[in-house]
């Protein structure tokens, strides 16, 4: 017959290991959007400021809209639908 072999426990901290262990997605989006709207306060160009990022244009925008301050009507459109989910999330 086999011997059986004695327990062994896990090591705390056990499992995968994080690839990028200090990347922070929160902290990356907040210090593109703070970088994003000062240059747009510099009255800069969406393209001129996605070339100074590394970033699109459109992903410049995006930013700007979620910031609060890049003004037209389809960002008012897309603010109000972003505020509707929100409520409609805190129901559940």
């Amino acid at each position: 017959m086999r011997k059986k072999r004695a327990y062994k426990s896990r090591k705390p901290g056990g499992g995968r290991k994080k690839l990028k262990p200090e990347y922070d997605a929160r902290k990356n989006l907040k210090e593109q959007m703070e970088s994003a709207v000062a240059l747009y306060d510099s009255e800069m160009s969406l393209q001129a400021i996605g070339e100074e990022l590394g970033l699109n244009p459109i992903k410049v925008r995006k930013l700007l809209i979620t910031a609060g301050v890049y003004e037209s009507e389809v960002a008012e459109k897309v603010q109000a639908t972003f505020q509707e989910l929100l409520i409609e999330a805190r129901k559940y």
